[in-house]
Order: C-alpha cells, then structure tokens, then sequence
C-alpha cells in the first residue's frame, strides 16, 4: 500500500485547506438556511469556539473488482467550545475535483 502517494496527492492537490473551506461554506449556508434549526443546535453561537482539523483520508474503491469509480475522501472533526460536535466529509475524484459532501452535526 503507498501510503506516501496518498498523503501527496492531499498535499499536491490542496485537499486539507479546500475541504476546511468547503466546510465552512457549507457550515455558513446551513447557518443562514436554516436559521431555527441552526440556533437549535448551536445556541448564542460564537465561531470562534468552532475547531475543525482533519480526523481521516481514506480511499474509497467502488465498483469492485472493476474499480471504476474511486475517490479520495477527508473526513473533518468538528469540535464546538471543546467538545465533539459531528464531522465534515469532503469526497475528491481521483483528478483531485470536488465530488461531493457531507455535513453529520450529532
């Protein structure tokens, strides 16, 4: 397992630094979205008691044994005022090209 090429396609592709800020677009939308059910959640809420650092990268082979459809998937930590409060997963086309994300708050 190369190990080494996964952890420089993150780097060469800038996949720590895009998924933080897909988050926080993400995070910001469902805030304004969302208003009752985001001040449900996160009452007299300050961001900067928001921390999100990245907890895996892993590699997803789909359509096995053909392998065809595959992708490269950070998965963020989200601490509120120092506790866990869900994850962020950002999904990467083995190009490096955005695919998709999940936002999981619980």
């Amino acid at each position: 397992m190369d190990i080494q090429g996964l952890k420089a396609f993150v780097l060469d592709n800038d996949l720590e630094q895009r998924s933080i800020s897909r988050f926080w677009n993400y995070f910001n939308n469902w805030k304004r979205e969302y208003v009752e059910e985001f001040e449900g959640t996160f009452p007299n809420f300050n961001p900067q008691n928001v921390e999100v650092f990245i907890d895996t990268v892993s590699l997803r082979i789909t359509n096995w044994p053909e392998e065809g459809y595959n992708h490269v998937i950070l998965t963020l930590r989200i601490h509120y005022e120092g506790f866990y409060s869900g994850i962020y997963q950002m999904v990467y086309n083995i190009d490096g090209s955005a695919e998709d994300d999940h936002l999981s708050i619980g």
